[in-house]
């Protein structure tokens, strides 16, 4: 198996939901990046759907391996930017056999 440095070979921006104060003086939400990483990306599962007016459009996922201490409080309300597409974030969990890594499992979304 190759070495993790030599896997992570993507270059993906990470995206954080911050609070912020409109111009109402109001609390509100916005996402900002807030770091770029390394990552290994392996396209997962993917199906088609059905949407309204008979659309047919796939839904694809992703796993998104990065190392273990290069994000310090993961959540699923963030996303990754990867040559222009969006992945939302859907669950994470940490690689039992290499605990110098973690799994985040990631949606494509098409906009």
């Amino acid at each position: 198996m190759a070495s993790l440095c030599s896997r992570l070979n993507n270059k993906v921006a990470l995206y954080e939901k911050v609070q912020v104060v409109n111009e109402l003086g109001e609390k509100d939400y916005q996402y900002q990046k807030i770091k770029t990483i390394w990552a290994e990306i392996i396209p997962q599962s993917g199906n088609e759907k059905t949407g309204k007016g008979n659309i047919i459009f796939a839904e694809i996922s992703h796993k998104f391996t990065v190392r273990a201490k290069v994000i310090n409080s993961l959540s699923n309300d963030m996303y990754f930017v990867f040559e222009g597409q969006k992945y939302d974030i859907k669950y994470f969990q940490p690689n039992y056999k290499y605990h110098d890594r973690i799994e985040i499992f990631c949606k494509l979304v098409v906009e």
